[in-house]
């Protein structure tokens, strides 16, 4: 019997795979295609996604392969790409521009743009590289039997053959394929919301593009009722080694009323034209999706038996509008993978149950916000900027043109209320693209044991109506925050306070050298930042962002959550870690 099978080798399946073989637990992954993504899907891989990286070794393969950083500060609204096409708005976004010091501040990593289907690969080369039998290709799982003590797989081979699989556990990672479903989970949300087709090709838009900082040009095309029916397009690379000037693109828009049912090539590549006008462009299609925009998490993140756990779009489908949909699942399997370990490696496995528990206590109510958000962020796309132009998709052809003439005349009386308005609404748009409170300062509320975040609204993470800041990050030791980064330098070596994490075991931050010794054991590491012969704060990052003074400390867990802080040291404090990580584990049994 396996202790785990993933389901499903997308990019929350494979990081699975990379942890699990990090932990040194054998596990099998099932996928039904023969292979990585042929479609572009997911793009945008913000701080957090990349620090996990970081630990799983890929992180340089990554920056090597990703869109030069240059050519996605920006994202602007045109009315084409065509001769006469104009901006009409454009704006910093994604760390860019006026965005870099403060994001370079927030975390060792870079916001990055990579495919998914770039991706994929560096991810998959990596799984085998831990674990060579790891993936199995062209092989489908077509039922999943939960029992007491396994859970029995049914799965099929390319040729139609059959097999059953027993697991310990399995990690549901099929993209909300029907497995949540099949195991009685229902969904919450809204489903089927826009009918969506999205065009991976190959064009020279680089060439016409007026700017090349640009990553995604919004088409506010009046005679396709503006943004609703203009669609959006985005370059793909490949960057690596070189960017060819007919490079691929990934144009996508919600179905017009003018649009066939289901486009074919042909009908596909005559939509780009027209929407961007350029009637010559010279358009390769390699692949075409239709899909419906979701917003919708599932009731539960764990089966009724508690041997089944669904991670990433298994429970949680999100608007691509915010680029958090995969970031979210990666981060799943973070918080899930090292408490699982835990577990399979137990003698009494179900001793840990507990703390499985708390995987979904912690990461449903981030896909609930992210979702939510996800979902704002689509509906004010048309309905901020194109209102504030004064296209919407009632209006006529010629009553938009009308509106843009108003906006683009500098003689006309009603040009600055209409520039004020199309500012004012590019600013609220910072809930998609200035969001570095939702992309890297969410936190557990629950893992705050003693409830320090109350006082402080979690060091100012949250506004004063209880909301989280979207827009702002606030580094924290508040338990149940992310580990704030520092970099610290030692012995000409330079690193992060976030590179200090172990994956199969807490870490305790201190200032003061010796003082908590004793509390260092096989489940707990101690690092010193004293500028002396330890670590030395480079910047006095970490002394401000600590929380406690010189002799206090910091315990950290697997996935890089501040678990525990003393904020001064106590004489019995080291002798009480052991019993307090025994709590966190939801191993006191004075607690049951």
């Amino acid at each position: 019997m396996l202790p785990i099978v993933v389901i499903g080798g997308g990019p929350v399946g494979l990081v699975s795979s990379i942890l699990l073989s990090m932990h040194g637990i054998q596990h099998t992954v099932f996928e039904q295609f023969p292979g990585t993504s042929i479609h572009p899907k997911a793009c945008g891989l913000n701080q957090r996604t990349i620090e996990i990286f970081r630990q799983l070794g890929v992180e340089e393969d990554v920056k090597k392969h990703r869109a030069p950083l240059t050519s996605v500060s920006r994202t602007a609204w045109y009315t084409s790409l065509g001769p006469d096409g104009r901006e009409v708005y454009g704006r910093e976004a994604w760390g860019g521009g006026k965005y870099v010091d403060e994001y370079k501040r927030a975390s060792p990593a870079q916001y990055s743009m990579l495919a998914q289907i770039r991706l994929e690969p560096i991810l998959q080369k990596r799984a085998l590289e831990l674990n060579s039998d790891a993936i199995r290709y062209n092989t489908k799982v077509t039922k999943v039997e939960e029992k007491s003590d396994r859970v029995i797989l049914t799965v099929e081979k390319k040729d139609g053959s059959q097999e059953q699989v027993h697991a310990s556990y399995v990690l549901g990672a099929d993209g909300g394929r029907g497995l949540a479903e099949s195991i009685g989970i229902d969904w919450q949300g809204e489903q089927d919301i826009v009918d969506m087709v999205t065009a991976h090709f190959k064009a020279d838009l680089t060439s016409v593009h007026p700017d090349k900082r640009v990553f995604i040009s919004w088409i506010m095309n009046p005679k396709l009722k503006g943004s609703l029916g203009g669609g959006y397009l985005y370059h793909l690379g490949p960057y690596y080694p070189s960017w060819q000037t007919k490079a691929e693109w990934v144009y996508a828009a919600p179905r017009h009323p003018d649009d066939p049912e289901k486009f074919d090539s042909q009908s596909m590549v005559q939509r780009i034209k027209r929407s961007l006008e350029l009637p010559d462009l010279d358009v390769e299609l390699m692949s075409l999706s239709h899909w419906m925009v979701n917003s919708r998490v599932s009731e539960h993140y764990r089966s009724e038996g508690g041997r089944i756990f669904l991670v990433g779009d298994a429970c949680h489908r999100v608007p691509p509008w915010g680029a958090l949909g995969m970031n979210t699942g990666i981060q799943d399997a973070h918080n899930l993978i090292w408490k699982l370990a835990l577990a399979v490696k137990a003698e009494t496995p179900e001793s840990y149950d507990a703390l499985l528990d708390t995987y979904q206590e912690e990461r449903q109510p981030i896909a609930q916000r992210v979702a939510t958000n996800s979902l704002h962020n689509m509906r004010n796309h048309s309905n901020i900027m194109d209102s504030a132009v004064g296209i919407t998709a009632e209006t006529t052809t010629e009553d938009n043109l009308r509106a843009l003439h108003k906006y683009f005349d500098p003689t006309h009386p009603e040009h600055p209320a209409k520039r004020d308005a199309v500012k004012k609404a590019g600013e609220l748009l910072d809930l998609e693209f200035h969001a570095p409170g939702i992309e890297i300062g969410w936190f557990y509320p629950t893992a705050d044991i003693s409830d320090e975040g109350k006082e402080s609204r979690h060091d100012g993470q949250l506004l004063e109506n209880g909301s989280l800041n979207i827009t702002k990050y606030h580094p924290s030791t508040v338990p149940g925050h992310n580990l704030p980064h520092a970099w610290l330098q030692r012995q000409g070596e330079m690193t992060s306070t976030r590179d200090l994490v172990k994956l199969d075991r807490f870490v305790l931050l201190t200032q003061t050298a010796g003082i908590w010794d004793k509390a260092k054991s096989e489940l707990m590491d101690i690092e010193v930042i004293d500028g002396e012969t330890n670590w030395t704060d480079r910047e006095g990052m970490w002394a401000e962002f600590c929380g406690t003074d010189k002799t206090g400390a910091v315990l950290v867990r697997p996935d890089g959550i501040v678990a525990w802080r003393a904020k001064t040291f106590d004489s019995q404090a080291p002798s009480d870690l052991p019993a307090l990580i025994r709590k966190i584990l939801k191993q006191d049994k004075s607690e049951a």
